[in-house]
């Protein structure tokens, strides 16, 4: 535990990011990467509960970080992390599930499409 703490601090330091920004760059990168590993569509759950259990699992660590130094839970912290970390791979799912502005089209679809006469 001690040394995935000691791995954010680090992260953290390298970047010169706030943790805000951290939590929001990781989860895009962690949405993708499990889109590409796992071979998911942008349709897919997948990805989504994927980063959501990350970041469960983040704050749980958090949490128990906190109470290990006798600290009292920081619950609006981790609810801000939570909001952070969510919002973008959300939106990114929501809009691969119910709109087709991530669909593949052809050169041909487009040609066909660019050619209907407008009714």
């Amino acid at each position: 535990m001690d040394t995935f703490l000691q791995f954010k601090t680090w992260i953290e330091q390298y970047s010169g990011l706030e943790r805000d920004a951290l939590h929001i760059h990781g989860a895009l990168f962690l949405y993708i990467l499990a889109m590409v590993l796992f071979r998911q569509s942008r349709r897919s759950r997948f990805p989504w509960l994927f980063v959501l259990g990350l970041e469960l699992m983040n704050e749980a660590a958090d949490l128990y970080q906190q109470a290990s130094t006798g600290e009292p839970p920081r619950w609006g912290a981790s609810l801000k992390d939570l909001w952070n970390t969510m919002l973008w791979p959300t939106v990114l799912l929501l809009i691969g599930r119910y709109t087709n502005l991530f669909q593949h089209r052809t050169r041909d679809a487009h040609r066909a499409k660019v050619d209907e006469p407008d009714r």
